[in-house]
């Protein structure tokens, strides 16, 4: 008879983010190393984890050594929003080890024995961890032993247990207690230019399915957010969509011909062209033709703020305040000057699924590119952007600038063109001394399209396309086109 596979009992850290990053949350009554150079935020996620656990009604210890007193502690952490005074001495009991550490290991074990006896906890910490071991072998007992009889103790407790500790990553192969642990949490830090963005990553943690690789996070007056990065979402996660043939429209007569009725739903869309050639107008309008449809839709933009938005969108005698009081339309802006693209492409994954939304505007690509790393880690994101919103049900435009102006067309789309299911060129023309727009439609996945090159005007009843314009002329696409010779008679 073969046994009934048991799951492994979690105990949530009290962000979702976090618990999805380590496949549920931290094991219970496991030993769990939280290290990291000073000042990655260790204590605080800590803590964090602790008064939340207190507030379900479970019990805390936490244990400070030579690192900080207990008293520099709370006085810090009272600046978090997730401390509660109330439950101090009561659910979060603060217990400072520094007198016993300094009379060897053996008081020092004691000591956490005679604590875990009497309050019974759920959670122990021991923070700094490190500064055990570190005086323990200055004393000449040395800290292996003490750890390993820690870890035949913590087995009996029935506690989930936090080592946190200031150790960097190379030094995970030399101190024991990296060995004897269940789990190793890293924080850390990586500099991007100027500025800094906090990492976390899971190096072990057994009998769990974590997300491996790594994770950000801010630290603010709320606490410890985190950002799982993005990844590509399993086939079973992307469902397809209920009516295949099933379109949205783009609000734009002639365009909804091109396209032979308007974009898939569910699709993803790529609107390619040169600064000011009308990219976001066009997402614009396929925004306020789904708010005017009954469909909700969001605009997450890098460049223009809400308030340019809402004046460019009167220019062409669109309200877009009205449409967002009505609960139809979001604009959320993020500027682009310190931007952390996997926290950005997280919260506008939130965003559309707390909207209900089903169309979805990212302008622009181009911009999100200054904050992605490397040119590969900028594709896998766009790519699983695109597979995450069709997952939601979401179609999706893109907006990406070409450095064309006039001349040979070019099919750059920043190297995510093949990522994308329908591809929208818009470009200049000059005829006679004025320059025009011309929108074209050069893939379109799935549905049969119309390649035809039509002109695009802009007034102040909104865009047109109409098709004709350019029906005499030769060298369109060159950007300088010349008039078809008559034949002779």
């Amino acid at each position: 008879m073969i046994a009934k596979k048991t799951s492994l009992e979690s105990e949530t850290t009290g962000d979702v983010a976090l618990d999805r990053i380590l496949g549920g949350g931290i094991p219970a009554r496991s030993m769990v190393v939280i290290a990291g150079e000073p000042g990655s935020g260790k204590t605080v996620l800590t803590l964090q984890m602790l008064f939340h656990a207190a507030r379900q009604g479970k019990k805390c210890l936490y244990f400070t050594t030579l690192s900080e007193p207990a008293l520099k502690v709370i006085r810090y952490m009272q600046l978090f929003d997730f401390f509660d005074v109330e439950l101090l001495d009561k659910q979060v009991i603060f217990v400072d080890l520094g007198a016993c550490v300094r009379q060897g290991a053996e008081r020092t074990l004691a000591e956490i024995e005679a604590r875990v006896e009497k309050h019974e906890p759920d959670f122990v910490a021991i923070d700094s961890f490190r500064a055990i071991g570190e005086l323990l072998q200055n004393q000449g007992g040395g800290a292996r032993p003490f750890i390993y009889d820690l870890a035949v103790q913590t087995a009996s407790w029935g506690a989930t247990t936090l080592l946190v500790g200031e150790y960097t990553r190379e030094e995970f192969p030399v101190f024991a207690e990296f060995a004897v642990a269940d789990g190793i949490i890293r924080l850390g830090s990586e500099r991007q230019e100027l500025t800094s963005v906090r990492e976390l990553e899971v190096l072990k943690l057994r009998g769990a399915g974590y997300t491996s690789g790594r994770h950000f996070f801010d630290i603010s007056k709320a606490g410890v957010s985190f950002y799982p990065r993005v990844s590509t979402p399993s086939d079973t996660q992307v469902q397809p969509s209920a009516d295949p043939g099933a379109r949205a429209t783009m609000g734009v007569e002639g365009l909804d011909d091109l396209l032979g009725g308007g974009l898939p739903s569910g699709s993803a869309t790529v609107i390619q062209g040169g600064t000011g050639s009308g990219k976001t107008l066009l997402s614009l309008q396929f925004l306020i033709e789904g708010a005017q449809r009954g469909e909700k839709g969001v605009l997450f933009t890098l460049e223009e703020t809400p308030d340019q938005l809402r004046s460019i969108a009167r220019s062409v005698g669109w309200d877009l305040a009205a449409l967002e009081e009505q609960g139809k339309l979001v604009i959320k802006y993020t500027s682009p000057v310190e931007l952390s693209t996997d926290r950005f492409l997280y919260e506008a994954r939130k965003e559309v699924s707390a909207l209900g939304a089903t169309r979805a505007v990212f302008d622009s690509l181009t911009t999100m590119s200054l904050g992605v790393p490397s040119d590969r880690r900028y594709k896998e994101m766009v790519y699983a952007i695109a597979k995450h919103m069709r997952g939601a049900g979401v179609t999706l435009l893109m907006t990406v600038e070409s450095e064309q102006l006039l001349g040979t067309a070019v099919i750059s789309g920043h190297g995510v063109s093949f990522i994308a299911d329908n591809l929208i060129q818009l470009r200049y023309v000059e005829i006679g001394n004025k320059l025009e727009r011309a929108i074209s439609v050069l893939k379109a996945r799935g549905i049969k399209h119309n390649s035809e090159l039509r002109s695009m005007t802009v007034g102040s009843d909104g865009l047109k396309v109409t098709s004709g314009r350019f029906k005499d002329l030769r060298g369109v696409l060159t950007g300088l086109p010349t008039r078809e010779p008559r034949e002779s008679p």
